[in-house]
């Protein structure tokens, strides 16, 4: 598996921890050095680019250097109602443009050291009437790692992301099991790390960890980030 500067955060499902992944990313960069940019190319359940409650905004309270920046940047295309971004765009009148999303990642690619690019939902969320998630991952060239709720129901739905990414000749790069609040908090060890191995077994994809639910994410738990630091390894991104 070659090196890579561009990687995409997606998720088994919404609200699985995509974000706090993504951030926990962009600190562990961040820490060595490195100019990461974080892009959310579709972002739904926002007033505008620079909405307080949006996930860039999220990234760049959080993130070492970017409290005061304006994340607007990083959301590519946004719409106003909270559900899949082809309905949500199509509420306001408008159709996304995969083409020009596209164009405006690679001009990203060109001016940053690495992107970390956190996706919408799973990945058969529809972003147009004809095209997915999934297909805007295999567009991107981006190496994908998952994040997964840790509790029960967790190995059929991260089995059948891995399976849905491979049938597209799609490569995932390592899986992370996130604890949600008000979910996993009921889930027994012994559940989460049945559910971890179940995993890693049947899909041959390395599970880097399980991060705990983070209480402040100025400066996250020492066990969050040798797990991020395991995935970015397990998935080469140099």
């Amino acid at each position: 598996m070659t090196f890579c500067k561009k990687i995409m955060v997606m998720g088994t499902d919404t609200d699985v921890g995509k974000t706090v992944l993504s951030l926990l990313i962009m600190q562990n960069l961040t820490a060595k050095g490195k100019k990461p940019f974080y892009l959310k190319p579709f972002q739904t359940g926002c007033v505008g680019p620079s909405d307080s409650t949006g996930d860039a905004a999220f990234i760049h309270r959080h993130t070492p250097g970017l409290g005061g920046i304006d994340p607007a940047p990083s959301v590519l295309n946004c719409h106003k109602n909270p559900k899949a971004p082809w309905f949500a765009a199509r509420d306001m009148g408008q159709t996304i443009n995969l083409p020009r999303t596209m164009d405006q990642i690679k001009e990203k690619e060109s001016s940053h050291s690495h992107l970390v690019i956190e996706a919408a939902g799973g990945l058969l969320v529809p972003l147009t009437e004809t095209l997915t998630v999934a297909d805007f991952i295999k567009q991107s060239k981006a190496r994908p790692v998952i994040a997964a709720r840790a509790g029960l129901g967790t190995i059929n739905h991260t089995l059948m992301t891995v399976e849905c990414l491979r049938a597209r000749g799609i490569t995932p790069g390592g899986i992370v099991f996130m604890e949600t609040p008000q979910k996993e908090e009921k889930t027994s060890k012994t559940m989460i790390q049945e559910n971890m191995e179940a995993v890693e077994k049947f899909s041959n994809v390395p599970v880097a960890g399980f991060v705990k639910n983070i209480s402040d994410f100025q400066n996250p738990d020492p066990d969050a980030l040798k797990i991020v630091e395991c995935l970015l390894k397990s998935c080469h991104f140099a």
